[in-house]
C-alpha cells in the first residue's frame, strides 16, 4: 500500500515494508508512460512501514515501489523494467528469457574519456570495466591501464596478451577458453561470469535507427575489444548484451550511452569471434574464485596467437 503525505512543504511517500527487504520508489509522468524512472534512493527496510521524502521535482506523477528480498539488486532498474520497449529497441515483441551479470553500481566506460590514447583504448577500457565488475573497490582507470603498457605499446593497439596480463596484475581470476558457440557463451553468463571478447565488428550489422539498441551504431569495422554481460531470448532469437566502449559520447534520447547494454544477434557475434580471435577471456564471479565449468575449454595463452583490438 502506498500513500503520499505533506509536512512542512515536504512530500513523503509511505509504503508497507518487510524488515530486511530492499525497496526503491519509482515514478512516471502519467499512467500511460511505459518507462519508470528512479524517484529516490534504494533503501533497506528496518520496520513494517517506511516513509521516504520525495524531491520537489518528483512530487507529481504516478509512483510504484519495487521490493527485493535482500540488499542486492542490479544497477539500472529503469532499464531492466522496460520490457514493453523491446519492440522500440528493435529486439522483438516478447521476451522469453533474460540473464545478466550486472552489478549494483555503474561500471561502464566510454573510451572517449580515457586520455590521449583514447582512439586505441578499447582494450584498456574493456579490461578496466571487467576488473571493476569483479571488484567493487577497484578504482583504477582505463588511462592508468594505458600508462601501464605505454613502454611497449605506446599509444597503439592492445593485444589479447595485454588484457590477460593486466587481469593477472590485479589478481583477477580469469581463463582463456576456446570458443565453441553461442550456447557456451550464454551458459557462461548464466553461471555468473563476465566475458571479454576480441572480435571483428565487421560482422555485426550496422543499424542507424537512432533509438534502436541492436547492432553496430558506428562505422568502425575491424578488431575490437568489448565485454559481454547478458543474454536475451526475444521472439525466438538469442541476443547478447554488451558493454561496448566505442561509444564516443553517443546517446539515446533518454541520455543513455549507446554502448551501454547494446545488443548483438548471437549468430553475428559468433561469426565476429570465429573470424577474428576464436577464444574468450572469461572472468570469475565478483569476489569469488574461477570455479570449474563444463563450458570452459581452457587453453594456454602462450600457445595461441595474440590478436589486437582498436
Amino acid at each position: 500500500m502506498e500513500s503520499v503525505s505533506v509536512s512542512n512543504d515536504q512530500a513523503y511517500l509511505q509504503f508497507e515494508t518487510t524488515a530486511g527487504f530492499t525497496y526503491q520508489p519509482q515514478r512516471t509522468a502519467d499512467v500511460e508512460t511505459r518507462c519508470w524512472w528512479d524517484a529516490g534512493d534504494r533503501l533497506l527496510a528496518t520496520s513494517s512501514r517506511t516513509s521516504v521524502p520525495l524531491p520537489a521535482a518528483n512530487g507529481l506523477g504516478f509512483f510504484r515501489v519495487l521490493e527485493f528480498t535482500n540488499a542486492v539488486f542490479w544497477h539500472d532498474w529503469a532499464y531492466d523494467y522496460q520490457q514493453p520497449r523491446l519492440a522500440d529497441w528493435g529486439l522483438g515483441q516478447a521476451e522469453e528469457a533474460y540473464s545478466h551479470v550486472d552489478r549494483d553500481y555503474d561500471w561502464f566506460i566510454d573510451q572517449a574519456d580515457t586520455g590521449p590514447a583514447s582512439g586505441n583504448n578499447c582494450g584498456p577500457s574493456s579490461v578496466t570495466m571487467a576488473i571493476h565488475w569483479h571488484d567493487r573497490a577497484f578504482t583504477g582507470t582505463a588511462e592508468e591501464a594505458r600508462d601501464w603498457s605505454s613502454s611497449w605499446r605506446g599509444t597503439g593497439w592492445w593485444y589479447t596478451t595485454d588484457i590477460i596480463n593486466y587481469l593477472n596484475l590485479h589478481a583477477v581470476p580469469n581463463v582463456t577458453s576456446a570458443f565453441t558457440g553461442s550456447t557456451q557463451l550464454e551458459r557462461l553468463l548464466q553461471e555468473g561470469r563476465l566475458v571479454i571478447l576480441c572480435m571483428s565488428t565487421a560482422y555485426i550489422t550496422r543499424n542507424l535507427v537512432a533509438e534502436q539498441r541492436i547492432g553496430r551504431f558506428y562505422s568502425y569495422d575491424s578488431g575490437h575489444f568489448l565485454v559481454v554481460k547478458g543474454a536475451r531470448r526475444v521472439s525466438g532469437r538469442l541476443l547478447f548484451e554488451v558493454y561496448d566502449p566505442n561509444t564516443w559520447r553517443a546517446r539515446y534520447a533518454d541520455g543513455t550511452p549507446k554502448g551501454r547494454n547494446r545488443h548483438f544477434l548471437a549468430a553475428e557475434l559468433a561469426q565476429s569471434i570465429e573470424r577474428w580471435w576464436n577464444y574468450l577471456i572469461v572472468v570469475s564471479r565478483p569476489a569469488g574464485p574461477l570455479a570449474a565449468s563444463r563450458w570452459l575449454q581452457p587453453v594456454d595463452p602462450a600457445t595461441i596467437p595474440a590478436m589486437w583490438g582498436n
